[in-house]
């Protein structure tokens, strides 16, 4: 097991420097902050003396940050998260982030010692704030992680998934193929695009900037019927829409219907996610399906095994996918 003795020699510096460091205190110049915390990743060392310390003060809480409850696809995952939460004998404090800093909620996290250990539900990839407070607090990453540090995650293949199901449209015989995204910079968002992209690139099958349109930030239903009408009411429309969510692929069926088009004879439409409005009014939402609850219990246990014993098994959970074949998808005329 590394040690901070292990940390202060890859660094070059002492042990005492090492603390200071770790714990924001005293005076360490910026070069050598730098140097210790590139040894700590580099080592993916997490302090012992963290975990003895949360063990001896444990509030048996969990901080759980998503950015907006009211979707139903994070309102799943929180299900998972409070299911499993409760039969460890944890607590949860939820706490919308819409329109807040997560970091600056997280470093307010850290100072009032509230909390054993976070879960974020979402942050961007670009975002490269986050292993630092991750040596300072238990974080665990659920559906979408930064592509900075080594801070745990768990998510499911969402590249694989989209490639599938636009696939699955190829092969339905569907040339002329669209795509609603979100205009966001999630891991998710990117991996979905790029999966998407991919297959139709494998199929030789072009696609026209006037089938590409984005929702906002949070996949919010009225910027998801926006995009559906800029894709569906331009003079050739696709015969099919790969969605980035099941909220947007509804949308997409909603407008359809607006503008005269029927699903699937007209426009065959896929959605992601699997939550329970898929089957709620016809057509069945064909879809791919993502393990919700278990994203959440999954990453619930992960952080558990940081704030109890200091150390993970698993740094990087991928749970499987799947894809529901329904009533909204159906082969080109």
């Amino acid at each position: 097991m590394v040690t901070i003795a292990d940390v202060a020699r890859a660094a070059g510096v002492s042990v005492a420097t090492v603390s200071r460091v770790m714990n924001g205190s005293g005076s360490v110049a910026e070069p050598t902050v730098q140097v210790v915390q590139a040894a700590i990743e580099r080592l993916n060392y997490i302090p012992n003396q963290q975990a003895r310390n949360l063990r001896k003060n444990e509030n048996r809480s969990i901080l759980v940050l998503l950015p907006n409850i009211t979707n139903i696809y994070y309102a799943c995952v929180f299900d998972g998260i409070n299911r499993r939460a409760q039969e460890l004998g944890y607590n949860l404090f939820l706490c919308n982030t819409e329109g807040r800093d997560p970091q600056a909620l997280i470093q307010e996290t850290i100072s009032s010692r509230r909390v054993d250990g976070a879960i974020l539900l979402h942050i961007s990839y670009n975002e490269d704030w986050l292993p630092r407070y991750a040596r300072q607090l238990p974080i665990v990453q659920c559906c979408e992680y930064t592509g900075h540090g080594n801070v745990p995650h768990v998510t499911v293949d969402n590249y694989r998934a989209a490639f599938e199901a636009t696939q699955y449209l190829i092969q339905l015989g569907h040339k002329r193929i669209g795509t609603i995204s979100a205009a966001n910079n999630n891991i998710s968002t990117l991996q979905r695009m790029k999966g998407f992209r991919d297959a139709m690139a494998q199929a030789e099958l072009p696609v026209p900037e006037g089938c590409v349109a984005y929702s906002d930030v949070d996949y919010s239903y009225p910027s998801s019927l926006k995009a559906a009408r800029k894709i569906l009411t331009q003079r050739e429309p696709p015969s099919a829409v790969f969605c980035i969510s099941d909220s947007v692929a509804l949308a997409t069926v909603v407008v359809a219907q607006e503008v005269g088009l029927q699903v699937p004879r007209d426009v065959s439409v896929i959605g992601f996610d699997d939550v329970m409005y898929t089957q709620m009014f016809h057509p069945y939402l064909t879809t791919v399906v993502q393990p919700c609850a278990e994203l959440g219990s999954r990453a619930v246990d992960m952080l558990c095994g940081l704030i109890t014993e200091g150390r993970l098994l698993e740094r990087e959970v991928t749970l499987p996918h799947g894809f529901h074949i329904r009533e909204s998808t159906c082969s080109a005329k």
